[in-house]
């Protein structure tokens, strides 16, 4: 895929405004030079949330979440950064450019011409269905469903009309030609090579990407014809294996409520977002794939699956199990009461409450696994034991983690009347030893890569560190002083370091190689930035001459104490005179550094 030219990216991030970006997704007022809000990416009833309009940054006190303009949107609308470049370019008017061209642009010319037939296609769907006389059998269905007209218009149901070529000559005649009916998947070419339209007289769900772009369609038959359920064929746009009907309406509240439910069907989807359930997507059938999976765990990875209790729905969890397992992702299973699916139950009498109740009894889909096999085996007799374990060993192997298989062990132990050591002596086999190093190492991997920001918020370093560069940035005469003072070494992470740099080129615009530094932004960012919360806390509190001091001379105070605690570890190893005299030239001055902090004027 071309890559979007660096100038473009910044016309998009120059043209957009931050306050309407932000603003979509939380109500922000004036404080100070700032605008605060309800943090959009988590549950909080005081606002901590706070963005620099100038700036274009943003930063959450309440959960770390900060960054710039782009990545907002990567965030907020779960976009990659191509797209998230691409939707403020729609929005904003601005035309962009691509590094590639040539047969590339012809491409995207060709996919944005497809894009525009599918919305035209959904749109006239959508009349047929609210208008047309053929379509009261597809309003009588979705209201014998329970589904209001509301629910049906926000997810843009439609109506095929039963007759074989209105929506190919109503495309016709608006300038569409066969070839671009055919590409979107709207018609099949028939035995004389003429087109038709594939799909006819159903009940029509539009199936779109995260930003709601329509890219095919689902349609379920009111009648007998077969099949009862039919998609649009594979095409530029749409692909099987990837579709999750409902992603973009649930994108918000799963980031927001850091989970989401998947169920099987269209209406399973229409009667949760009805009910209040809205972080919710529908597989659309039973083959829940990597890719759908990876498009999931992007908005957050606490995945519910709310599959029919039938062999085939039984079939689905465990072919998710091993898809979790690779991802390392741990799927959780909500059990309906009477084989009801979702939408039965909400048709039945239940509603939001009632099916977050089931929702917060969910046990992991490895637990639930488990616990249908031993539940399908004599447990009193020897041979059923050593059935159910001989079934057990391939999906204890599918745990997601080191955590999870031992809590299973631990269970499926008891239940089989053996010890834990006897259990993972029999699994032990190479083949699992290996899975569960792979585990182990997945584990740490992924512990690596979050530990990041979680222990960087914790740590009073950061703090304090934050404070100084904002104070700086905040007041700049005299925060070039004290940048100046001091250099890298002085903080206490890489991140801390790569923010000091920053600030000091904000400070310093026109000092040799500097340039007002912001976060590098690639097309797949490189990695966390703390500038945002930097510049947001600069303009969020208030520094005075003396509080800049005094962070300063704290910053000195760390500093000192951290090559104090390291030289007191050498000199344990390895002792000498040169080390000792410098151990004690630093204790001097850190004394001299506490008396200066001591010295400060309180101010009134």
């Amino acid at each position: 895929m071309a890559r979007i030219e660096k100038g473009s990216v910044e016309e998009v991030v120059q043209a957009a405004d931050m306050l309407e970006v932000v603003g979509l997704h939380t109500q922000l007022k004036k404080a100070g030079a700032n605008y605060s809000g309800l943090c959009p990416f988590h549950q909080e009833k005081t606002p901590s949330f706070s963005v620099d309009p100038v700036e274009k940054l943003y930063y959450c006190f309440g959960c770390g979440e900060g960054g710039d303009l782009l990545g907002f949107v990567q965030k907020v609308e779960s976009l990659t950064f191509a797209e998230a470049v691409e939707s403020l370019a729609d929005r904003y008017g601005v035309s962009l450019r691509y590094e590639e061209s040539g047969a590339t642009d012809a491409d995207r010319r060709r996919r944005e011409r497809l894009r525009k037939l599918l919305e035209q296609a959904c749109g006239y769907y959508e009349r047929v269905l609210w208008e047309a006389r053929a379509a009261e059998a597809a309003r009588a269905y979705l209201e014998a469903r329970g589904l209001s007209r509301e629910t049906a218009m926000e997810y843009r149901l439609g109506y095929s009309i039963a007759a074989w070529s209105k929506l190919r000559d109503a495309a016709l005649a608006k300038g569409f030609s066969e070839r671009e009916l055919l590409d979107a998947g709207l018609t099949v070419t028939g035995k004389r090579g003429t087109g038709y339209d594939r799909f006819r007289g159903r009940l029509m769900f539009p199936l779109t990407d995260e930003r709601g772009r329509v890219l095919g369609f689902g349609a379920r038959t009111l009648g007998d014809d077969k099949p009862k359920y039919l998609n649009s064929p594979e095409t530029p746009l749409y692909h099987k294996s990837e579709a999750l009907f409902g992603l973009d309406k649930a994108k918000q509240p799963a980031s927001r409520e850091d989970a989401l439910f998947v169920v099987e069907g269209y209406t399973d989807v229409l009667a949760l977002a009805q009910a209040g359930i809205r972080n919710v997507v529908a597989s659309m059938g039973t083959a829940l794939t990597e890719e759908q999976l990876k498009r999931m765990v992007r908005l957050t990875r606490n995945l519910y699956l709310c599959f029919d209790a039938d062999a085939a729905g039984q079939g689905a969890m465990s072919r998710a199990l091993s898809v979790g397992r690779a991802l390392g992702i741990t799927l959780r299973v909500v059990r309906i009461p009477d084989g009801l699916d979702p939408a039965d139950f909400i048709l039945s009498g239940g509603d939001g409450s009632a099916f977050k109740a089931l929702a917060a009894e969910a046990e992991t889909l490895l637990k639930f696994k488990i616990r249908t096999v031993l539940s399908s085996h004599d447990l009193a007799s020897p041979e059923g034991r050593i059935a159910a374990f001989t079934s057990l060993k391939g999906v204890l192997a599918e745990a997601a983690s080191p955590l999870e298989l031992d809590e299973e062990v631990r269970y499926v132990a008891d239940r089989l009347r053996l010890s834990e050591e006897n259990i993972r002596y029999l699994l032990s086999a190479p083949e699992a030893a290996a899975r569960e190093r792979g585990l182990a190492g997945r584990a740490a991997r992924s512990t690596a890569k979050g530990a990041t920001r979680e222990d960087r918020v914790l740590t009073g370093a950061h703090e304090l560190e934050i404070r100084f560069l904002a104070g700086c940035l905040a007041l700049p005469e005299q925060g070039r002083d004290y940048v100046a003072a001091i250099d890298a070494s002085f903080f206490s992470s890489r991140l801390m370091r790569q923010a000091y740099e920053q600030v000091v080129s904000r400070l310093n615009p026109s000092a040799p190689g500097n340039k007002i530094a912001g976060p590098e932004r690639e097309e797949e960012d490189a990695g966390e930035s703390l500038l945002p919360e930097v510049v947001v806390r600069s303009g969020q509190e208030v520094f005075s001459t003396r509080v800049l001091e005094e962070l300063s001379l704290r910053i000195q105070e760390a500093h000192l104490g951290r090559l104090i605690a390291r030289l007191k570890i050498s000199l344990s190893a390895d002792e000498t005179e040169t080390d000792e005299a410098k151990l004690v030239e630093l204790e001097s001055m850190r004394r001299e550094v506490r008396e200066a902090i001591r010295l400060i004027p309180v101010e009134e």
